[in-house]
């Protein structure tokens, strides 16, 4: 039977959100927190999920006759549009099925592209994937982004306790109105990376803003970085930027020290993460010293730069290779790893935003 792909029905969307709710997901703890009771359930089949999935995202599905065998869910957040949720039933180990799952996914390309509204789109799946998911990616033009595809975990509290080093402080920011501060500092943290690196991850980070809270550092007064922090169940999670002249230092480490035991309330566990694998790198072996183990993150997210057509609706097979494979930022990164950072509460208040509450990155 002929797989036929397009942009979902109503009757479609119905089908994916059956689909969701009994672990057909990219994300399955994601689901769980979201529809893992029958009362949530109900919400979300009977209100959240059509609400959303057919009014405030998109949703593509590949078919053969009435059954479904894949799907993609797009959200959009500013300049950023990347997959919410998407699964593909098929074993990708089959070449015929690579390619209905890559034409699923470069329809969708296609899609947000000929809008010509969101220049940047990025695709999330588990590190535990597929290795065809990558090879897939690849082949259109994705890349992994060079942030966050590392992470510190110890349990709380730390082995070292520490206030704030002299001279230095946070101040709480308005996490809804941080993105502009955000593009502003993040090319202290990639000091030689260009601007359009810069505003791209700039522009697909921003969806987490407002699932944290964001503390600026200032040292003598001067902004020099900025810490997000997210829970998750009994987890504390921080991500924080800055400047290479701070990488493994000791004030970095007391800043850390500092932020784990202030932030700490019920947790039992921190998960400690950068914007860079070279930040990474150079801090590793310090915050060891906290009692900090490295290991490689639960999820990534592969991005790239869409180039909107002139002619909205006028997609063509020249056209699609004409989708600037260099562009991923940074184009030489590694395969990058990310998880998802939205609270739990934050989660049940978010859920008329983002498929009752998933976002931009995974949690693991």
């Amino acid at each position: 039977m002929v797989t036929e792909i397009g942009k979902a029905t109503s009757e479609q969307v119905r089908e994916v959100l059956k689909l969701l709710v009994s672990g057909t997901t990219s994300d399955v703890s994601s689901m769980e927190e979201i529809a893992g009771s029958w009362w949530r359930r109900f919400l979300f089949m009977r209100w959240f999920g059509p609400r959303f999935l057919g009014k405030q995202m998109d949703t593509f599905v590949a078919t053969e006759g009435a059954r479904i065998n894949g799907f993609v869910i797009i959200q959009y957040d500013g300049d950023a549009a990347g997959t919410f949720d998407w699964a593909f039933l098929k074993p990708l180990d089959v070449e015929e099925n690579r390619e209905e799952f890559a034409d699923l996914i470069d329809t969708t390309l296609d899609f947000v592209e000929d809008q010509g509204i969101h220049p940047y789109f990025y695709f999330g799946f588990a590190t535990a994937s597929a290795k065809e998911v990558r090879q897939v990616l690849e082949e259109l033009g994705l890349g992994a982004a060079d942030y966050q595809n590392a992470q510190m975990v110890a349990d709380l509290p730390l082995a070292e306790d520490s206030e704030l080093p002299e001279g230095m402080r946070i101040a709480p920011q308005i996490s809804a109105r941080f993105g502009a501060k955000m593009s502003e500092l993040l090319p202290a943290v990639y000091p030689e990376a260009e601007d359009e690196e810069t505003e791209m991850i700039a522009s697909i980070h921003s969806s987490t803003l407002r699932s944290s809270k964001v503390f600026l550092v200032l040292e003598d007064e001067a902004e020099i970085g900025f810490v997000q922090q997210f829970r998750w169940r009994d987890e504390l999670r921080l991500l924080f930027a800055l400047p290479p002249s701070h990488w493994g230092t000791e004030n970095e480490r007391q800043l850390i020290a500092y932020l784990a035991r202030t932030l700490q309330g019920r947790t039992r566990r921190l998960r400690l993460r950068t914007f860079s694998a070279a930040h990474m790198d150079q801090s590793r072996r310090s915050l060891q010293n906290l009692g900090l183990v490295w290991q490689t993150a639960p999820w990534q997210r592969w991005v790239v730069a869409l180039e909107g057509d002139l002619e909205a609706g006028n997609s063509s097979e020249s056209e699609l290779s004409t989708r600037d494979k260099h562009s991923v930022w940074p184009p030489e990164a590694p395969h990058a790893v990310q998880d998802n950072d939205v609270d739990s509460n934050d989660r049940a208040a978010e859920s008329e935003e983002r498929k009752t509450g998933r976002g931009d990155e995974q949690p693991g």
